[in-house]
């Protein structure tokens, strides 16, 4: 399908975490409310606000008591805690109450956040317009046309339903697509509410940049629809920093070099220009999008690709000693831990790696690894206080730790499918190649992908003590220009996997290492802390190694089993005197080995008397 031709949608849910604290206080529907994260200096900094409490001037950032003095009968809902720590449970059940509709209906559909989601609906609009399913106004109660403003619900019947007409007679522009889109998109919001409770809003476009754009148009309770022929007039009048990967910093960059206030502007520039500018890539991909042109596909991917539990210790409450950092290892390690089990039972997968990231007093954010060989409370919890006690300053007999840390995380990732399954065949079934590994990196901003709390608009500051930092989708920029202004991107980078030559076997698996080439020790040159020592070879493996040196130790000690079970069975060797000579071989005859093979190793037939 040409992506020109694609319908794709942006599900937002409406002030997600009000929402959910009202289903379960309902007395609090349709009134002003709030959630603030903790009991806390002036009633808690508001991380969510809903829209009745926005009509009084409230505004997430804000403390409780602040808000109380522009609305009274403003409410306030507490975010539960656990060991100090903001529990999200609730919050993460209700998303997956969500996502159960909408992978109910719709085979495309990438979870972009805790509340939001993209969804390809391009194969469904196809079914229906060949169907020649019959469309009228009264299925569009609640659709809106980007690049209009309407006042009144009589201009914006009469506006939509021009369109409705326009694109029914003369579908040359294919914006019939987009009708069917929004035919679709408002059942499946109006389903969402019947089943679990919540409203939505929705944009509906070409690609996901411009349904993430128009979504904010018509909120709440609404969706928007942007025709590709209405993108000029839309970006005329859209600040820079409204588009996404256009933000903060890289989108600063780009009104400096280019003196431009509005997406628009920016149409001027030839693709060269554009290119000798900001690179090659870059370029390319900011000519195709002042175009309206964005060719990210939407993703089938419902699961976080990693588990994290952080918090941020800002001013006097930084963790200054050896037993402050100690007890919130445990505190977080226990959070993750407990996902983590959750996870493996829902989705059958085992995470195989722990990142630990801290920000200290100096401003400097440090990132490292280590592997997952257990889940294990107490293993998480040594082993990030074992990164931590890195980097203390402090000397060895003082329970002192400086500089403090004002915010730290611990995240789990790199999954493994079937975690669960326990079977020999299955762990060599599969063709056995070098495994990617993960090179630890220094003052980065963010390793893991957290959830984020509502983000319905930009209308008010970011809360000052956030409990887990904001995930955004990834724009898909490959250029050096936009990738050094990215927070979301992925800062530890996986090496390239290296072409090797797949077998099945045991022994092949293990010959890889025969010779010691292979094993990935630390040379040298590595500083300690990046490496540990096997407990069954002594040697020193570098951390994030270690899962693929472990399956070496056990796929050895299987073939040593087999050798050993082997011997017992075989014929008495021959009397002293007899020398058996070896056969010779032609040097270009393939030779045989009496090493068994995996095949032999789990189909070997029992033996017949």
């Amino acid at each position: 399908m040409n992506s020109d031709h694609r319908v794709i949608a942006l599900i937002d849910m409406d002030c997600f975490y009000v929402q959910v604290e009202q289903r379960l206080q309902p007395e609090f529907l349709g009134k002003p409310c709030g959630v603030a994260q903790y009991y806390t200096w002036k009633g808690g900094g508001l991380i969510a606000v809903n829209y009745e409490a926005r009509d009084f001037g409230v505004k997430r950032g804000m403390r409780g008591e602040q808000a109380k003095e522009l609305c009274p009968d403003f409410h306030v809902f507490h975010v539960q805690e656990v060991n100090g720590k903001a529990n999200l449970t609730r919050y993460r059940d209700a998303s997956a109450d969500v996502f159960r509709v909408l992978n109910g209906n719709f085979k495309l559909v990438e979870k972009a956040s805790i509340d939001e989601a993209y969804v390809d609906l391009t194969d469904d609009v196809q079914k229906l317009k060949d169907e020649n399913f019959p469309l009228t106004i009264n299925d569009f109660s609640t659709t809106h046309l980007a690049g209009f403003t309407t006042k009144t619900e009589d201009e914006r019947i009469e506006i939509l339903g021009k369109w409705l007409k326009d694109c029914q007679l003369d579908d040359e522009q294919r914006n019939l697509d987009l009708v069917f889109g929004a035919y679709l998109v408002e059942r499946i919001r109006k389903k969402i509410k019947d089943e679990t409770g919540f409203f939505c809003s929705a944009g509906i476009a070409r690609n996901k940049i411009l349904a993430k754009l128009c979504c904010g148009f018509n909120k709440p309770k609404k969706q928007t629809v942007i025709n590709q022929t209405d993108v000029d007039h839309v970006f005329d009048q859209t600040p820079v920093q409204k588009i996404q990967g256009l933000g903060a910093k890289a989108g600063d960059r780009v009104m400096e070099l280019f003196q431009v206030e509005y997406v628009g502007q920016l149409r001027k520039y030839t693709l060269d220009v554009l290119q000798a500018s900001i690179g090659e890539k870059d370029g390319y991909w900011l000519y195709n999008l002042v175009r309206g042109i964005e060719t990210a596909p939407v993703n089938s991917r419902n699961l976080y690709k990693s588990i994290s539990a952080s918090k941020n210790f800002p001013g006097k409450s930084s963790l200054d000693t050896l037993d402050k950092i100690r007890t919130w290892c445990h505190n977080l390690a226990e959070e993750v831990f407990n996902r983590l089990e959750k996870d493996r039972a829902e989705n059958k997968r085992r995470a195989k790696l722990l990142t630990v990231t801290c920000t200290l007093n100096t401003n400097e954010t440090i990132a490292r690894s280590c592997p997952i060989n257990e889940y294990s409370i107490d293993r998480f919890a040594n082993d990030t206080f074992r990164i931590l006690k890195q980097f203390n300053k402090s000397p060895a007999s003082s329970n002192i730790y400086t500089p403090a840390i004002i915010s730290f995380g611990i995240g789990a990732g790199k999954f493994l499918e079937n975690a669960n399954t326990k079977s020999i065949v299955d762990l060599f079934s599969k063709q056995t190649t070098k495994t990617e590994t993960i090179k630890p990196t220094e003052n980065t901003t963010r390793c893991q992908e957290y959830e984020d709390y509502d983000d319905d608009d930009d209308d008010g500051s970011n809360s000052e003590d956030k409990i887990l930092q904001k995930s955004t989708v990834t724009v898909p920029i490959q250029g050096d220009f936009f990738r050094k202004f990215q927070k979301t991107d992925e800062q530890i980078k996986p090496r390239p996997k290296s072409e090797t030559k797949t077998t099945s076997s045991i022994v092949s698996f293990f010959s890889r290492y025969a010779s010691n080439e292979n094993i990935p020790i630390c040379s040298p040159e590595k500083s300690s802390e990046h490496c540990t020592t096997c407990s069954k070879c002594q040697k020193s493996i570098l951390v994030w190694n270690m899962p693929e040196h472990e399956d070496f130790h056990y796929a050895h000690e299987l073939q040593m089993e087999e050798n050993r079970s082997n011997s017992m069975i075989a014929p008495p060797p021959p009397p002293a005197t007899t020398k058996i000579s070896k056969p010779v071989k032609r040097k270009n005859e393939k030779q045989k080995s009496n090493i068994q093979t995996l095949d032999s190793f789990v189909n070997k037939k029992p033996k017949t008397e």
